[in-house]
């Protein structure tokens, strides 16, 4: 009994969001601690809608960190399932508008709902967020062809 079965859509996109937003939280991370970038880290934002607040020890950095990476990849399902169709075309440029749309909505809707005002953002974490998101975007739709050409 296979757990994934990678010839149904639902597992390709699953897989492809789970990889794709393993490598946006990596790349967040080497943008806070190793560039000195940005100036918030993406599980900043998991653990405020989580805790109420940033996190403030291990645990609760691991959840918000799990939490982050399951919404990243809910988003990538969704979305896929809308925008990257099977065998279509531009799927890099479907991944950008992803990546991209997405970075702008959210950010959006952390302005309006006035997360800013608890967690401030710098041009630097703006910069850093769109271009993750924009990787996010493209490596999603990357290996979502990848599967699709393999398993379809």
């Amino acid at each position: 009994m296979k757990i994934i079965d990678l010839k149904d859509r639902f597992a390709r996109l699953l897989m492809a969001g789970t990889f794709a937003s393993l490598i946006l939280f990596t790349l967040n991370l080497f943008s806070y601690y190793i560039l000195h970038f940005a100036k918030r880290r993406f599980i900043n934002y998991a653990a405020l809608m989580i805790f109420g607040r940033e996190f403030s020890n291990f645990t609760e950095a691991l959840i918000s960190s799990i939490a982050q990476i399951g919404f990243s990849t809910g988003l990538i399902v969704i979305l896929g399932h809308l925008i990257l169709k099977e065998r279509s075309g531009n799927y890099i440029l479907k991944g950008l508008f992803i990546g991209f749309g997405s970075w702008f909505a959210i950010m959006s809707m952390c302005y309006i709902i006035g997360i800013h005002k608890i967690l401030p953002i710098t041009l630097g974490s703006a910069t850093s967020y769109m271009l993750n998101s924009s990787i996010w975007g493209i490596s999603n739709a990357w290996f979502l062809h990848m599967l699709d050409e393999r398993y379809v």
